[in-house]
């Protein structure tokens, strides 16, 4: 039997809280934890002029066909688990069919059951598959269920807005996909987008973007100043700034604003956000508490009816078209930045242009650097300060930001006695973010703000590398608390990431838990990582008209152990104490010394970080740098346990 031995760092107290205020407890279909990228790190173009030929195009959005449709679906009481859903299922088909859509290749259904049962109607699915860049959609959407009324403006309406957008696209030329679904079974909560958003998800779908429109016709009378509205989470909000600068530069008549409430508490976007797609309401629920048709009799068309705008709803649907059709064409800004520290340096990489080369790379606001590269390695840097970069390129519009704390690795192995007190992780070497709504992090007694409609908080570990030579390392900890909230997804997640880009989620705590549950976590998939890091995200949206319930989560033991067979483990060299490179400014030759017994490999980078020279099994001595031009480079002298760098510079 082999001896396993453990270099466990164990802990005594405990307890670290985040305590929250949330919303309304909905149960939606039970939520999978999928690993799936999402986009909430989307960045969009700034549209501030008016393409003619989308002009053109929204245009033609036809009030008579909006009005056409709405009359059609207000004929049935289309409860989604009755025939008159089916019956108007079959006819979107048909209406799909008539513009050209090919019902063997365009277009499908998605089926979904509900109480164990497979619903007759379901989502109807169609493609407008992009001539460029066809695995990126866009999303148009809405539901077609009501199941006490005529429904005519919630949500003929917006499924009619929806048929209208893929009449006009059918052949307008698209650079990426679009996707038109009318969902079934909204009114049931979400029951129909939901699995469809876990099968997006699933199949780590590109969604760039996705605009619901539900309820979009009518508007309290006698109210002069005639608005757009619409809700998003904080994941979306990179999403609605585009929109909305799109909306007011096509239809600046109608103003575009958020909804006072912030997110709308219900609605097929919400799945979407649940899985970190940037997703809208759209529609005119900023006033539904006036509305006197509101799943009533009286929801048809006409002026004391449910849609008694048909003029706004035309300008809802040209603004979502306007939207969808810049951004199924534009040229998108760099995407996915990050910024991870180093020994010596913050590294800020992203996603290359898909039409340009060239970016400006901005800390703190101001510009540092221009590059032709996707990466810029920032060497002027100091312990414990904060950086936040972007990029921009031709196009001028911003990528996504990154804040990164330049801080010393963490040493490993590690553990930590979380505070007591109401300062938690930020008395210990992780950084609480509250990026949302108001602040999240309270203390053990339980005190904690109410939040008014979004809220995210994180707490994210110092960085730290996992060395080539370990066998085994592990992640554990222990929760306990009560999570509630009015998605599925409300609860902690803990994730993990290797660039900051994508964090890997690992494991959601939800739920009920009054005795301490253990998790462990292999990180072996991850060994030979230069960068890693860990986080704790707590994360919902949702109105909070219905009162606050709790958000608990107590995290302690946390530890980052090895465990390895001893048998066959091999001393490793010592970390590099000293590293003397010697004369500095250097011309010809240069004389490095170490502490190192054993040969170790060193590497010189420029300051863009491209390799320069690299040379496996060197041993302290001189090395010959004649051939580098003059400037400024990097040294790096490394093991398998450990690296150290110091500026070179060659005259």
């Amino acid at each position: 039997m082999k001896k396993v031995t453990s270099y466990k760092l164990q802990v005594t107290k405990k307890i670290l809280l985040f305590c929250f205020s949330a919303f309304l407890l909905f149960c939606l279909n039970a939520q999978q934890l999928i690993d799936n990228k999402g986009n909430r790190n989307q960045s969009y173009p700034v549209i501030t002029e008016k393409n003619p030929e989308i002009v053109s195009l929204i245009n033609q959005v036809s009030k008579d066909s909006i009005e056409s449709h709405i009359r059609y679906m207000q004929q049935f009481i289309r409860d989604a688990k009755e025939p008159a859903a089916l019956t108007v299922q079959n006819w979107l088909i048909d209406h799909f069919e008539s513009y050209g859509y090919d019902r063997d290749k365009d277009i499908y259904i998605h089926y979904f059951t509900h109480n164990y049962q497979q619903l007759a109607a379901g989502n109807v699915v169609v493609i407008k598959e992009g001539s460029e860049f066809p695995d990126e959609f866009i999303m148009i959407t809405s539901h077609y269920d009501h199941p006490d009324g005529p429904g005519a403006d919630d949500n003929a309406s917006g499924t009619a807005g929806v048929l209208e957008c893929a009449r006009l696209l059918k052949d307008f030329p698209t650079k990426r996909s679009i996707m038109f679904v009318p969902f079934n079974a909204e009114e049931l909560w979400m029951v129909g987008s939901m699995p469809f958003a876990q099968k997006c998800a699933t199949e780590n779908m590109n969604i760039i973007a996705h605009l619901n429109m539900d309820m979009i016709g009518w508007f309290p009378p006698g109210n002069p100043n005639t608005i757009m509205a619409s809700g998003y989470s904080y994941i979306s909000k990179s999403l609605f700034d585009y929109y909305k600068q799109t909306a007011n530069t096509y239809i600046p008549e109608i103003p575009t604003i958020r909804l006072t409430d912030g997110d709308s508490y219900g609605g097929d976007h919400m799945p979407f956000n649940v899985y970190e797609y940037p997703s809208l309401y759209i529609g005119d629920i900023e006033y539904h508490k006036q509305h006197p048709c509101y799943h009533q009799p009286c929801d048809t068309i006409g002026p004391n009816g449910g849609v008694n705008r048909l003029d706004l709803a035309k300008a809802f649907v040209q603004a979502t078209l306007s939207a969808a059709t810049e951004l199924a064409n534009a040229w998108l800004p760099p995407q996915n930045l990050s910024a991870c520290s180093g020994t010596d340096h913050i590294k800020v990489s992203w996603e290359s242009s898909e039409e340009n080369n060239s970016y400006k790379v901005f800390r703190n606001n101001a510009i540092i650097t221009e590059t032709t590269e996707n990466f810029y390695m920032d060497f002027d840097v100091e312990v414990g300060k904060k950086y936040e970069y972007y990029v921009t390129d031709l196009s001028a519009a911003p990528s996504n930001k990154d804040e990164v704390m330049f801080v010393e690795p963490l040493q490993l192995p590690y553990s930590n006695n979380f505070s007591v007190d109401k300062y938690g992780f930020e008395q210990s070497n992780w950084v609480i973010r509250n990026l949302a709504g108001k602040s999240t992090l309270c203390n053990t007694s339980g005190n904690g703000a109410f939040k008014d409609d979004n809220y995210l908080s994180i707490a994210e570990s110092d960085w730290f590398s996992i060395p080539s030579n370990t066998e085994n390392i592990l992640i554990r900890f222990k929760w306990q608390g009560e999570i509630k909230g009015i998605w599925t997804n409300a609860g902690l997640y803990f994730e993990v990431t290797n660039d900051r880009k994508t964090w890997h989620k690992l494991a959601l705590l939800t739920g009920f838990s009054y005795t301490w549950k253990e998790h462990t976590f292999s990180l072996n998939e991850y060994i030979n990582s230069d960068f890693f890091q860990v986080r704790f995200r707590l994360e919902s949206s949702g109105s909070p008209r219905y009162g606050p319930y709790p958000k608990l989560g107590y995290i302690t033991d946390f530890e980052i152990v090895f465990e390895a067979d001893t048998t066959s483990v091999k001393e490793p060299l010592p970390y590099i104490s000293t590293f003397h490179v010697a004369p500095n400014p250097a011309s010809g030759f240069i004389n490095i010394t170490t502490n190192q017994q054993e040969p170790y490999h060193i590497a010189i980078y420029d300051m863009q970080g491209k390799l320069i020279f690299a040379q496996e099994g060197f041993s302290d001595g001189e090395l010959n740098v004649s051939r580098l031009q003059k400037g400024n480079y990097l040294i790096v002298a490394s093991t398998k346990q450990h690296r150290v760098a110091k500026k070179l510079i060659i005259q």
